[in-house]
C-alpha cells in the first residue's frame, strides 16, 4: 500500500534524506559488522591456538547458523509438500480411469482439495524462505562490507 505512493512521490520530484525510511537497527552496518567481526576474532583465537590459518567461512557459519537452520526447515516443509503432490495427482488420475468406485467420487473432491492445499502451503512456504534468503544474504553482505571497508581504514592510518 505505502509502496506505489513513493513511487510516484519520487517520480514528480527528487527526494530528500529525511523521506527515506531508515534502515531497522538489527539490519544496521555497525550491529551486523561488529557481531561478525566478533565472531572472526574468535576464528583468529582459535586458529592461533591450533597452529592453523583462520577461516572466515567458518566465522560466518558461526554468525549465521541459526538463520541457515530456520530456512532449512522452511525447505524440509516445501520439500515435503512437492512429494505429496505427484501421489494426490496419481490418486486423482485414478479416479478418472474408474470412477465408478462407492466413495470414488467423494475421495476424488478430497484429494483435489488436499493438492490445493499443499500448492498454496508450498507457494506460502517458497515465499518465506526466499523472503528469508534475500535478508540473510543482505545483512551477511552488509556486514563484510563493514568488515572490509573497517579493515581498509585500518591499513590506510598505518
Amino acid at each position: 500500500r505505502w509502496i506505489n505512493p513513493f513511487f510516484l512521490f519520487g517520480h514528480k520530484r527528487r527526494l530528500k534524506e529525511n523521506e527515506i525510511h531508515s534502515v531497522l537497527p538489527k539490519d544496521c552496518s555497525q550491529h551486523l559488522g561488529e557481531e561478525l567481526q566478533g565472531y572472526w576474532k574468535q576464528e583468529v583465537d582459535r586458529a592461533e591456538e591450533n597452529g592453523e590459518k583462520p577461516s572466515l567461512k567458518k566465522a560466518i557459519i558461526k554468525c549465521y547458523w541459526k538463520s541457515c537452520l530456520l530456512s532449512s526447515i522452511f525447505i524440509f516443509f516445501e520439500e515435503g509438500t512437492m512429494v505429496l503432490l505427484p501421489l494426490l495427482l496419481g490418486k486423482m488420475i485414478s479416479y478418472f480411469e474408474n470412477p465408478k468406485g462407492s466413495n470414488a467420487l467423494h475421495d476424488a473432491y478430497i484429494c483435489a482439495a488436499v493438492l490445493s492445499a499443499c500448492v498454496l502451503l508450498w507457494a506460502i512456504l517458497h515465499h518465506l524462505n526466499f523472503n528469508h534468503l534475500q535478508r540473510v544474504g543482505m545483512r551477511l553482505r552488509v556486514a563484510t562490507s563493514h568488515m572490509i571497508y573497517h579493515r581498509a581504514s585500518t591499513v590506510c592510518e598505518l
